[in-house]
């Protein structure tokens, strides 16, 4: 009898074979981890900045669970051949329970050695291209614009329209005109010969006897007659008097104007012996705007450098999965901690040997689910290059999007040698200053709006150039003890704007206006002396014109007069009294 043997269900080979290719792809991971992790970071990071990030190494610890991650540099999507921000080294402390859920929770988080706008060895790629050629071409447009030669006298008489010529020609018309008018009413005014004869009528009437009623009655006809004419011509006197003084009017202000015209022409000549406004109107952004942009990456450091990875982050969420990575579903509670979190941590930045202490808490990108904005603060005085600095401000991800507002203050920041401008044309340096800065920003859907004061006191700056404007330039620049630029801060979060404007524009611009000026001052000068002996011309002729006005206005006031009295005098009564009077001697001689 055969025996037969039993086969095991289990292959042991075959799960041994199992085992060894686990452990081996275990081990092969267990040492190539950190690697996998900086591979990961510069490729979610990259995607986050829209350029390359570049990370020196990466070590993880396990008890406690932490990552190490030196020698990060972001590079700067505007400016390849710079990074927007390095990081020496950056500590993390991970919660090893949140990570088991799926959750990635920092409980602090430590980043020494940061720096801002760092040049790279070499320029990094950008994931998303920023015309930069137009900014450097609009840059160079502003200094184009200011390149022009001073105007000549011939160029602004061929573009200023004088009005000397046309208040001369005005006031000979006026004059005209109200000549006419003065003639046509003057000869509806009573004559000397007319009042002389009226006094003559109304004496007889006074003066004779009165033999009966008859008679009185008749005198009195007479009476109401003359009032009818002393009327008429009364009304004619007071037209031609208000005609005398209205010419009066016009002629004194025809006069006047004339005196002024050569002067008003000469003030506008004067307005265009300058540049051009569109090249004047903001020298103050075109001379500091650079450097105060540099500056203001410390001070938007927070929005510039978080806010747009949180919103990508954000956005990068709500893609759809590829068809080949499947679905990834969460099941997680609408109360529930973020997925990513940092609850604490400290950023150290670096400015030459003054360190810079940044304290933030809730680092997130879900903001809504924690209930909490991400805030950070910043505080540091009496050191190296500064008197004090203060920053506080706060940022969250909403439903509504990007919210954020923050404020500083800076006090006796201590620069030198700082360049302005390293064109061939023109040169400056702001050799020394010590600049104070305060103000607020906020961010509302995307976009950023507020506003600073930038005090530069104890100002030095040197400058030079060959052309005259450059010269004219350098002569402003170096007479500035002090300028205060005002500063209004716009545009979308990830490309901010800055409006600058200070009392340098006017300053320079009077200046130019000045040299203009002294340059045609030969010809502004014969301009005025043909301008004012054309108008003195006018004014010979229209002044006896207004003296004979004068005259005739004395005349028809004295005719006005004479009227008025005639047509109060009480003629009835006396003429009663007389009628009066000679019926009571007829009864009494009776």
């Amino acid at each position: 009898m055969t025996k037969q043997l039993r086969q095991s269900t289990i292959r042991w080979p075959g799960v041994g074979a199992f085992f060894i290719i686990i452990g081996l792809l275990v081990g092969f991971s267990f040492l190539l981890l950190d690697t996998i992790i900086k591979w990961t970071l510069e490729s979610s990071l990259g995607t986050l900045n829209r350029a390359e990030v570049n990370i020196a190494s990466v070590e993880h610890g396990w008890v406690p669970l932490s990552l190490t991650v030196s020698g990060v540099q972001v590079t700067d999507p505007a400016q390849p051949e710079n990074n927007r921000v390095v990081v020496g080294e950056l500590r993390g402390d991970l919660d090893l329970g949140e990570l088991l859920v799926g959750r990635v929770i920092f409980d602090q988080v430590n980043a020494t050695g940061i720096r801002v706008n760092q040049p790279r060895q070499s320029p990094g790629e950008v994931y998303t291209k920023l015309s930069k050629d137009e900014v450097s071409k609009a840059a160079g447009e502003r200094w184009e614009a200011l390149k022009m030669e001073l105007p000549s006298m011939d160029e602004v008489m061929a573009q200023v329209e004088l009005q000397t010529d046309t208040v001369i020609e005005r006031a000979k018309s006026n004059l005209d005109e109200q000549k006419q008018q003065l003639k046509q009413t003057r000869e509806a005014l009573p004559s000397s010969e007319q009042l002389a004869e009226y006094e003559t009528k109304v004496k007889e009437l006074l003066e004779g006897d009165i033999e009966s009623a008859t008679e009185l009655a008749e005198r009195r006809e007479q009476l109401e007659e003359l009032k009818a004419k002393f009327r008429a011509d009364r009304d004619s006197v007071k037209a031609f008097k208000t005609q005398v003084e209205t010419a009066k009017n016009v002629v004194q202000s025809d006069i006047s104007a004339l005196r002024k015209a050569p002067e008003e022409d000469l003030a506008k000549i004067k307005s265009f012996m300058s540049f051009d406004a569109t090249g004047l109107e903001n020298i103050t952004a075109l001379i500091f705007g650079e450097q105060i942009r540099s500056w203001s990456k410390y001070v938007l450091l927070a929005y510039e450098q978080l806010a747009p990875m949180m919103q990508r982050a954000d956005d990068t969420a709500e893609e759809g999965p590829l068809r080949s990575e499947g679905v990834w579903f969460t099941f997680m509670e609408a109360n529930a901690p973020p997925e990513f979190l940092v609850r604490n941590a400290v950023t150290e930045f670096a400015f030459g040997e003054t360190i810079l202490d940044v304290n933030w808490q809730n680092i997130t990108h879900q903001h809504t689910q924690l209930g909490q904005p991400t805030t950070f603060q910043a505080r540091a005085d009496n050191s190296a290059i500064w008197d004090s600095f203060n920053l506080t401000g706060e940022m969250a991800l909403k439903d509504n999007g990007f919210d954020a507002r923050q404020q500083w203050q800076l006090k006796g920041a201590k620069l030198n040698d700082i360049g302005l401008s390293d064109r061939a044309e023109f040169m400056a340096t702001m050799a020394a200053t010590l600049l104070d800065s305060e103000g607020s920003v906020a961010v509302r859907n995307g976009l950023l709006d507020g506003d600073a004061s930038v005090r530069l006191a104890e100002l030095k700056i040197n400058a030079s150039g060959d052309s005259r404007w450059a010269e004219l330039l350098s002569q402003a620049l170096g007479k500035l003890n002090r300028l205060d630029i005002r500063t209004e801060i716009g545009g979308e979060l990830t490309a901010p704007t800055l409006s600058l404007n200070s009392d340098l524009d006017r300053q320079l611009g009077d200046a130019l206006r000045s040299t203009a000026t002294d340059a045609a001052q030969t010809k502004l000068a014969k301009l005025q002396q043909d301008l004012t002996a054309q108008v003195n011309a006018v004014i010979a002729e229209q002044s006896p014109e207004l003296a004979g006005l004068v005259d005739l206005e004395g005349l028809a006031s004295s005719k006005d007069a004479k009227l008025e009295d005639l047509l109060k005098s009480q003629l009835e009564d006396k003429l009663k009294d007389k009628l009066k009077d000679r019926l009571l001697k007829k009864i009494g001689g009776g």
